[in-house]
């Protein structure tokens, strides 16, 4: 609650903060299955439409969240720690291109030839790139771990970057294996502007899915297109039970959260541009959908109270409420009851978590976290 010491959260509200460098940063951790994959494609693909991408930069994109993807597939390992067993993806839009990054376990006796694959590519010019490939073609080498670095090959090539990549150490056996691609499209951008993203992005978020038991991390503008794409994710990746009754539920309670940024989000600076964070967490048989942004001050006493409000209530009571409160809902003159907060309450069971982070003498960070068992 407001003045809370044990701020869960700070983390996140700076990585937050850091993150707003970028337009769009999404992340997944999980199980790749081949209809997560889909859907991860699928909201790439609108992000890109809403952000008018060339046609050049998408096949780009495209092709390398692919080559990630497979890479993530490709090598895996089976370390004590079953949370770093999970495969991670991430993409972050800039100003003049995407970061696109990859986590996966890999078993310590293939490090030596994984890097040595990568250090090869990364040292050669456009011309050795194009003869190696040739090279790599006519041997036909194919190990089984997957291809004899001709997706690498291509990855150097279409990106026009070398490739970044970083192992930690788990454990006697096994290593996380860090990978990331820049993608980047300079026309009309100075290179020091491109320059300044950094590989420690991938690193910085993973830390924080870890942390957080999350399963999908999004940050960026809700706008009504890639909000459907990012609910049809979050509904792919929550895998944990085929019933229908925990899902539907699940999606009408993201929707009133996102809605819930619509209304209270506050800008960085006086731009109209107010951007959001969504989350999906596991952890004990709860999953946890969760939203965060920044909030004007002078509006934080309004919110607190409407959930500790809804929070005191049984359930009966909160139903009454809800029946109460579509009457003022319709009323314009009225608007603004918390009708959605009072809905997330009924349809999760749980009490409305909150948690606030200063942020500036005016704004803060703001937490709204819902609980669904399952």
């Amino acid at each position: 609650m407001k003045g809370s010491k044990n701020q869960k959260y700070l983390s996140i509200a700076e990585l937050f903060n850091v993150l707003n460098n970028y337009q769009l940063n999404y992340a997944y951790n999980g199980d790749f299955t081949n209809d997560l994959t889909e859907r991860i494609l699928a909201l790439a693909e609108t992000n890109m439409e809403v952000e008018s991408e060339s046609l050049k930069i998408k096949k780009k994109v495209y092709f390398i969240i692919v080559e990630s993807l497979q890479n993530i597939t490709r090598h895996q390992g089976s370390s004590k720690d079953t949370r770093l067993m999970d495969g991670f993806f991430s993409i972050h839009k800039f100003l003049g291109g995407y970061l696109i990054g990859s986590g996966n376990e890999v078993e310590n006796g293939h490090i030596a030839s994984l890097s040595q694959k990568l250090d090869k590519v990364n040292s050669m010019n456009p011309d050795e790139l194009k003869d190696y490939q040739k090279e790599v073609l006519s041997a036909g080498g194919f190990s089984e771990k997957g291809g004899a670095g001709l997706g690498l090959i291509e990855m150097v090539r279409k990106s026009g970057n070398k490739l970044s990549y970083d192992f930690k150490k788990l454990d006697e056996q096994n290593s996380y294996f860090y990978f990331q691609s820049k993608i980047t499209d300079t026309q009309g951008i100075e290179n020091t502007v491109v320059e300044q993203h950094n590989y420690d992005v991938v690193k910085n978020v993973h830390e924080a899915v870890i942390d957080n038991n999350l399963k999908i991390f999004f940050q960026g503008q809700f706008r009504h297109e890639n909000v459907r794409s990012l609910l049809s994710m979050a509904e792919g990746s929550i895998y944990l039970t085929e019933n229908f009754s925990f899902k539907k539920t699940s999606v009408a309670i993201m929707i009133e959260l996102l809605q819930n940024i619509s209304y209270h989000a506050a800008g960085i600076t006086n731009s109209e541009e107010r951007p959001g964070l969504f989350m999906v967490a596991d952890n004990n048989n709860v999953c946890s959908l969760i939203t965060g942004n920044y909030i004007e001050n002078k509006n934080i006493d309004e919110v607190v109270k409407k959930i500790e409000f809804v929070n005191s209530l049984d359930n009966a009571a909160v139903e009454k409420l809800y029946l109460e409160t579509i009457v003022i809902e319709q009323d314009d003159q009225k608007k603004g009851a918390g009708l959605g907060l009072i809905d997330i309450r009924i349809k999760s069971k749980n009490k409305i978590e909150i948690e606030l982070v200063p942020y500036k003498d005016d704004k803060s960070f703001i937490v709204i976290k819902a609980n669904i068992s399952y």
